[in-house]
């Protein structure tokens, strides 16, 4: 088993994890025509994984590990984020969800230069020049300046903004275990979910009936033991073994297979708006890991954390 570990490639596990989690939208939207509403739907996807790693949880703490908690503030910011963003997927067009996510690089160079206080390169305003263009097409705002803005769209930015200050945060924190990370991200995912149904705007208008949760039940534990800590887990072990350059460009294998397979299998809207809004949040990423890889070549410490 420790040389079956050794002998898989971080890269082939990001890419892969990455791919699953652009196809994520089908499952909570198949939960949603089962009967459940957003907000449980959303809730669902990480309670139900808490669960399942509680029994980890104990072992840890019967051994005086580490199992999360602590990361309370990036956990915060990342849950949020995930949070939003499959709310968004249920509450607006899957397309529009993934792009108006997706122009995570505007948020991450404005953090940059205003709270990082780093250098406006020509790099860095062409990120956010694409980005705020994918932003502008997708959301149709013409000469009056009129957004076509619904509730999703907004939590669908809110989530790309949560993000950018996670991962952000993510990078200046110590390096901790992988269980640590991603039981943190559950956690306090389930926490912010679970305030998420208590506001009257996004609060489910009613429980499910006894027979729908018995029979979704088998489903969400299946969907959170072999799909959702897989994924998270080969994401955040992948992040520790693959260089921050790589791993943004493996990271765009989600939009591309998201809006992909949201623009063949949804029958919703996809014409030169949603294909123009696409390119240009694909190419403003890209352009923000050729960004980052440059700063790290002039300045090694700017994003490293394994040796603080």
């Amino acid at each position: 088993m420790v040389n079956l570990a050794k002998s898989i490639r971080p890269e082939l596990v990001v890419a892969l994890s990455a791919g699953l989690w652009g196809l994520f939208w089908i499952p909570i939207r198949a939960l949603e025509d089962q009967g459940l509403e957003p907000a449980l739907v959303t809730s669902s996807q990480f309670v139900f994984p808490v669960i399942c790693l509680i029994p980890f949880v104990l072992i840890r703490l019967s051994r005086n590990q580490s199992f999360g908690l602590r990361h309370f503030d990036s956990g915060f910011l990342i849950g949020s984020a995930f949070v939003l963003y499959y709310e968004s997927l249920l509450l607006t067009d899957v397309v529009r969800a993934l792009i108006l996510f997706y122009i995570m690089p505007a948020w991450a160079t404005l953090i940059e230069i205003f709270v990082l206080k780093r250098r406006f390169t020509v790099f860095r305003a062409l990120a956010l020049f694409l980005s705020l263009g994918g932003m502008i097409a997708i959301l149709n705002i013409g000469t009056s300046f009129r957004l076509s803005l619904n509730s999703g769209d907004a939590m669908a930015l809110a989530s790309g903004l949560f993000m950018a200050f996670g991962v952000t945060r993510v990078r200046q924190s110590p390096e901790s275990d992988v269980f640590a990370q991603v039981f943190a991200f559950f956690f306090y995912g389930a926490a912010v979910s679970m305030v998420l149904m208590l506001i009257p705007a996004t609060a489910p208008s009613a429980m499910p009936q006894g027979d729908l949760f018995w029979r979704l039940l088998p489903w969400l534990i299946l969907m959170s033991a072999c799909y959702l800590i897989p994924i998270m887990w080969g994401l955040y072990w992948g992040s520790k073994c693959v260089d921050p350059a790589r791993l943004s460009i493996l990271f765009q294998i989600e939009a591309i297979i998201g809006i992909g397979s949201a623009a063949l299998l949804t029958g919703e809207p996809f014409g030169i708006r949603e294909m123009v809004g696409s390119l240009l949040v694909i190419s403003a990423g890209l352009i923000e890991v050729f960004s980052s890889s440059q700063t790290v070549k002039k300045d090694p410490d700017v994003t490293t954390t394994k040796s603080r």
